[in-house]
C-alpha cells in the first residue's frame, strides 16, 4: 500500500516508528501537497466572485493557467511522497549488499553510488516543484478572494518549508558524491533555490499582512 493512500492517522502512526523511512523527504512533499491544496481551495473560491470576473481577461486566464499548473504540481508531489520512501529503501538496500570479494565490493560500491543519486534528485524535484509554485502564488494573492489571506499564508508557509526540507535531504547526500564537480553542481542549485524561495516568502506573506490589516 502507498503511503498517499494512507489514512492521516495511519501515515502519522508509520511515521512515528523506528523504521528511517518515510521520513523528513517524504513529509517536505507531503507539506508541498498541503500547500498546493489550500491554493486551490482558494481558486476555487474566487474564480466564480464577481470581483474577480470583473478583473481585465489577460488576468483571469493568468489566474487559471496559474492554478492549473498548481494542480499539475500537486499530482507530482502525491507521487514523490512515496517516491522519496522507495529511493531510501533502495539505498538501505544498496548498503546491505554482500562485499566479501572485490567484485562485490565494486558491485555494492555502484549500487550505494546509484542509489545516493536517487536520494537526491527526488528531493531535488520537490525542491524545484516547491519553488515554481511559491513563483505562481506569489502573483495570485491581489486577485484572490481576500477571505482566503490567511490559507494564502499557510499555503506558502508549506511549500517554503517543503522547499527547506527537501534542499536539507539533498544536501546530507552530498558527502556519498565523489565528483566534486557534480557536489558543486548540486550545492549551487539547492542554494539558489532556497534564496529564491525565502525572497518569495518574505515578499508574500508582506503582502498578505498589509492586506489582512
Amino acid at each position: 500500500m502507498k503511503l498517499i493512500d494512507y489514512t492521516v492517522a495511519d501515515f502519522l502512526t508509520e511515521l512515528s516508528s523506528d523504521s528511517p523511512a518515510p521520513g523528513g523527504g517524504s513529509v517536505s512533499a507531503l507539506a508541498a501537497c498541503n500547500g498546493c491544496g489550500l491554493m486551490i481551495m482558494v481558486s476555487k473560491l474566487s474564480v466564480e466572485k464577481k470581483k474577480f470576473k470583473t478583473l481585465d481577461l489577460k488576468i483571469q486566464k493568468s489566474y487559471v493557467d496559474g492554478i492549473n499548473q498548481i494542480n499539475i504540481y500537486l499530482s507530482e508531489f502525491k507521487k514523490l511522497i512515496d517516491l522519496d520512501t522507495e529511493a531510501l529503501n533502495i539505498l538501505m538496500k544498496a548498503f546491505k549488499l554482500p562485499k566479501n570479494t572485490d567484485e562485490e565490493i565494486e558491485k555494492r560500491k555502484e549500487a550505494i553510488y546509484k542509489s545516493t543519486i536517487l536520494c537526491m534528485d527526488v528531493p531535488k524535484k520537490v525542491l524545484e516543484n516547491s519553488v515554481k509554485s511559491l513563483r505562481i502564488i506569489e502573483n495570485m494573492i491581489e486577485y484572490s478572494n481576500k477571505n482566503t489571506l490567511s490559507d494564502q499564508g499557510v499555503a506558502i508557509l508549506m511549500l517554503y518549508s517543503a522547499a527547506e526540507g527537501a534542499a536539507m535531504n539533498v544536501l546530507i547526500n552530498l558527502p556519498g558524491i565523489d565528483s566534486k564537480d557534480l557536489k558543486n553542481q548540486y550545492l549551487e542549485l539547492v542554494n539558489n533555490f532556497i534564496e529564491e524561495a525565502s525572497k518569495i516568502k518574505e515578499k508574500s506573506l508582506d503582502k498578505i499582512k498589509k492586506l489582512l490589516y
